[in-house]
């Protein structure tokens, strides 16, 4: 059948492939570049805002250790007036509290103002403040305990230093507001310009979304365009490789029948006439042999009985070389008794165990599914006793009422069914012979894993 020559191919999608092509790196070149400003931007804008809420945060921590170190002192300090005025060891439970507190905090100021230069010397001089404080608080309580009497002017000298804390307590907490209102200031700069350049770059980004999807309709159309061009081929080379494929296995059927056909007839040829001369022949032996004189029969008596061994195997090897072109059993006795004498056959010539399971009754099949069975067993003992190195062979047959399965397994090396290297004509033949009939084949096998094939046909 010729091939259909399609015309010339246009070449406008061609151009419009290219100029696409073309303007899709540019819109890509320039979009990779709006992407990584607004990376850069949003790192910039990020990295601004994680800075300010850490100093945010840092301030806020300063406040609360200001604070909490104010509320310390004044717990200490009122567990020691009410321990100096009662002399009540109650009220040195919340001074015993408050004191290692109180020192816990004072070092948590230290090392929050080490990194605020300008508020660090506020700081020292506060904590300095806060360590008199205490001071003067265990130099009272250790007064009392001891019995010592108390100056009556120590209630004023402690009014006096706990002002002199509180005002230095405001005024450093004033600055540190004051720092945090700054910085926050300077933050929300730094975020509204980041801002302005991330709208800026989210416009371009809009105009480049806009260019590329008119872009990529255009490519998707033009897209369209070759996939039905591609499509209409496909189609046309799918129907003639269908086309091609019907007719080789048509042609493999075709020769298949012609060969079993040829073989029929050669058997019967050999059994008929060749068959007949070699019986003839050897009747012939017998009755010369019969009629000579005693004295001619024994000199040449050696040389009869060679004859007759000879022809008695060339009847042996007629009959042989007849039951693998078309077994008479087949024929005659039907598949259960072929596949038996197959197996004494595959046994008498080879040291392998043969498992050999068969239906009692025999199976209602056609002729062509008789012999594709037999001929799929031939085909496997044969691979078996050439390939296999088995020690053990299975052979089953069984049948339902719509279906009848073959099943051979042996023990040996096996082999790999991915590899391209290995020969599977035979395993062709099998699979031909399977599916000529709609029937199903499993062929399972794996290096030193041993070989199965199950063969499934419809009766």
């Amino acid at each position: 059948m010729p091939n259909k020559v399609d015309p010339k191919p246009n070449k406008t999608p061609g151009k419009q492939r290219d100029f696409l092509h073309t303007a899709s790196h540019i819109y890509f070149a320039i979009g990779i570049a709006a992407l990584i400003g607004m990376l850069v931007s949003s790192y910039l804008q990020a990295t601004a805002g994680i800075d300010a809420l850490k100093q945010y945060g840092l301030v806020n921590q300063q406040g609360n250790n200001l604070d909490q170190l104010r509320r310390l002192l004044l717990d200490a300090e009122s567990a020691t007036r009410g321990y100096v005025l009662t002399h009540d060891p109650y009220f040195l439970r919340p001074y015993g509290t408050a004191i290692p507190r109180i020192h816990d905090t004072i070092a948590a100021i230290e090392k929050n103002f080490t990194n605020s230069p300008k508020l660090h010397s506020s700081a020292i001089e506060l904590i300095s403040l806060a360590k008199n404080v205490t001071a003067i608080l265990q130099t009272t309580i250790t007064q009392v305990q001891n019995g010592l009497l108390i100056d009556h002017n120590w209630l004023e000298v402690d009014n006096l230093t706990m002002e002199t804390y509180r005002s230095h307590h405001i005024a450093l907490k004033q600055e540190v507001l004051t720092y945090n209102a700054l910085n926050v200031e300077r933050s929300a700069a730094n975020f509204q310009n980041s801002q302005i350049i991330t709208v800026l770059l989210a416009l371009v980004s809009l105009i480049l979304l806009i260019l590329s999807i008119s872009h990529k309709q255009k490519k998707q159309e033009l897209q369209e365009e070759i996939n039905g061009l591609l499509q209409r081929k496909n189609e046309r080379l799918e129907r003639e490789v269908q086309t091609r494929t019907q007719e080789l296995t048509n042609l493999a059927t075709y020769l298949t029948n012609v060969r079993e056909t040829e073989k029929l007839n050669l058997a019967r040829e050999l059994h008929d006439e060749l068959g007949a001369l070699l019986t003839a022949a050897k009747l012939d032996a017998d009755w010369v042999e019969r009629n000579l004189p005693a004295d001619v029969r024994e000199r040449i008596s050696k040389r009869l009985v060679r004859l007759r061994q000879t022809l008695t195997s060339g009847i042996t090897l007629k009959r042989r070389i007849t039951n693998d072109l078309r077994p008479a059993l087949l024929n005659d006795l039907g598949l259960l008794e072929a596949l038996n004498a197959l197996a004494r056959d595959f046994q008498q010539s080879t040291d392998i165990k043969l498992d050999l399971e068969l239906p009692e009754t025999e199976p209602e099949l056609s002729e062509e599914v008789s012999l594709s069975l037999f001929r799929i067993t031939q085909e496997a003992f044969t691979n078996i006793q050439n390939y296999a190195k088995a020690r053990r062979v299975k052979l089953s047959l069984s049948y339902t009422e719509t279906t009848i399965k073959l099943l051979i397994s042996d023990d040996g090396i096996g082999f790999d069914m991915e590899s391209p290297k290995l020969a599977r004509h035979g395993l062709a033949g099998i699979k031909h012979r399977v599916f000529t009939h709609n029937g199903t084949l499993d062929i399972r096998s794996a290096p030193d894993e041993g070989t199965s094939i199950l063969a499934e046909l419809p009766i």
